[in-house]
């Protein structure tokens, strides 16, 4: 913008920018979830355990792809050591959801596969919020049936409650408390604790036999 020369500014020239942008790279909308994961080099990638719910889950297997490819990408984008094993991606949707893409229970509160609720929906798309570094964009509440969109904001949230956890514990978490924190329940008395981890630690534990 130009401005009146003056000591302050010899140039007459100063920058005025009312509208932040994004970056690309920074946050995933709808049709770019799509394009990256249709071409998305699935060499070398590491998938899920499969066959080892299907007894139990018909659909256990049907979205290890889903899972393989967004929990290779969060890995490399957030640089993760250890890395995400997906398994334990796997295993947090088998405990939420039994793989139902829009499950029963309270969906004013929790929606989808990985049952991602309205409050985490909102971080997840708040450039001034705790996940700022890597948002989504104009994802709706009801977009979240669809686990091609909520898988990979699961995947995301969980890298997050990585952080969380390793801050509030001061050392790294283990999955399982990851798990705990992903749920709300890391640093929680209540009686629901051991029941919010045991799905997820039975499904875990079928998925590694």
């Amino acid at each position: 913008m130009h401005i009146p020369v003056s000591e302050k500014n010899p140039t007459g020239i100063t920058i005025r920018d009312r509208h932040l942008r994004r970056l690309k790279g920074t946050y995933l909308d709808a049709g770019e979830i799509a394009a990256i994961f249709k071409g998305y080099d699935r060499k070398g990638i590491a998938y899920p355990t499969k066959g080892k719910l299907t007894e139990k889950y018909k659909s256990a297997d049907k979205y290890d792809e889903v899972i393989a490819v967004w929990t290779d990408y969060f890995n490399k984008k957030f640089n993760a050591d250890p890395p995400l094993d997906p398994d334990v991606v796997k295993a947090l949707i088998s405990s939420e959801s039994d793989f139902n893409p829009d499950p029963l229970g309270n969906r004013k509160i929790a929606v989808g596969i990985a049952q991602i609720t309205k409050k985490t929906l909102k971080i997840l798309q708040d450039p001034k919020g705790e996940a700022k570094e890597f948002i989504f964009k104009d994802i709706r509440q009801k977009d979240l049936k669809d686990p091609n969109i909520s898988i990979p904001m699961a995947v995301r949230w969980l890298h997050r409650k990585k952080e969380t956890a390793a801050s509030k514990l001061k050392r790294t978490p283990s999955h399982e408390e990851i798990i705990l924190e992903y749920k709300g329940l890391l640093k929680s008395d209540s009686e629901y604790k051991k029941a919010g981890l045991k799905k997820y630690r039975e499904a875990y534990a079928t998925l590694k036999k």
